[in-house]
């Protein structure tokens, strides 16, 4: 039987808003020149330059399934080029959960503004089993999925994901409006404090865990840390979220009370001294601790920083 077998996984706190978050360049709206062709993507108009051509795919994307898929590619390249679509729609982040899994380490993020609005932005990522380099820009929007579009390039083509960028800056929203992405300073500080907090409690207690030597002490302890999660759930629920964050709470508020009914249940089989209980309810808490993590990271996919 395990005594504890819980890792001290470093917190991912939210540490509050970064006022220098990351802003992407706007390109010049002249940049791609005259001769300049349209396409319709997934909600989107893509003004690409003459020297460009529609192509019949681009290469999958591990993790990221798009519907209405568009791409486009210098005329002739093999080595990268554009891949527009649609993302399922009620994903507690930007990027989906299957794709992020594939990557490493995780993005950061940058606001890219165009004319008529906002894209998340993610630059050099490395998907796993995927040979080309990716930027990603997300556009999210109410009611539907987002709008994803990707710069792939082949090592060494950085001017290929230039030109691609350019023809992203000049994007244009079809039949949508969209909210503000920009970070909440006051959500952020009133998260963050919450945050800080509870990690601050939640290491703690996890390590006199560990260094518990009988299962009635770590119950001791597992009981003190459902209570704390309790209260951290009661605090999180008044906080109001723009509209940008509003998935990302009710994502880390369930994954909080999953937490608390995963560390109530350690407590009550360490006391009852249920020793197959017990062994679950600890292997049950790894994997709720982790889904607090990753409902951290959400907030730091938004633009919210990453502590």
């Amino acid at each position: 039987m395990r005594l504890v077998a819980l890792a001290l996984l470093a917190a991912v706190a939210l540490a509050g808003y970064f006022a220098g978050y990351h802003r992407a360049r706007s390109t010049p709206a002249a940049a791609i020149g005259a001769g300049s062709r349209i396409a319709s993507g997934a909600d989107v108009l893509l003004e690409y330059p003459s020297s460009w051509q529609r192509t019949s795919s681009a290469p999958a994307i591990p993790g990221l399934a798009l519907t209405s898929e568009l791409t486009l590619a210098p005329g002739g390249s093999e080595h990268g080029g554009l891949v527009s679509g649609q993302l399922a729609a009620g994903e507690p982040s930007p990027l989906p959960a299957a794709f992020l899994r594939g990557l490493r380490p995780a993005p950061t993020t940058e606001l890219l503004a165009f004319p008529g609005g906002q894209a998340y932005k993610y630059s050099g990522l490395k998907p796993r089993g995927y040979p080309w380099t990716l930027d990603l820009y997300v556009i999210p929007s109410p009611g539907n999925g987002p709008t994803a579009v990707g710069c792939y390039a082949a090592s060494g083509s950085s001017a290929l994901l230039a030109e691609c960028e350019q023809i992203v800056a000049k994007i244009t929203l079809v039949g949508q409006s969209q909210f503000d992405l920009t970070p909440d300073a006051g959500y952020a500080q009133h998260l963050g404090a919450l945050v800080r907090s509870l990690d601050a409690e939640r290491l703690a207690l996890r390590q006199s865990m560990r260094a518990s030597h009988t299962p009635r002490q770590v119950g001791v302890f597992a009981d003190r840390l459902a209570a704390r999660l309790s209260v951290a759930a009661s605090a999180l629920r008044p906080l109001e979220p723009p509209i940008a964050a509003g998935a990302a709470q009710a994502a880390l508020a369930s994954a909080i009370l999953a937490d608390k009914a995963a560390y109530a249940a350690l407590g009550a089989a360490a006391r009852e001294e249920q020793l197959e209980s017990y062994d679950s309810q600890l292997t049950r808490v790894e994997h709720t601790d982790a889904e607090v993590s990753a409902a951290l990271e959400n907030f730091a996919l938004l633009g919210y920083g990453r502590a």
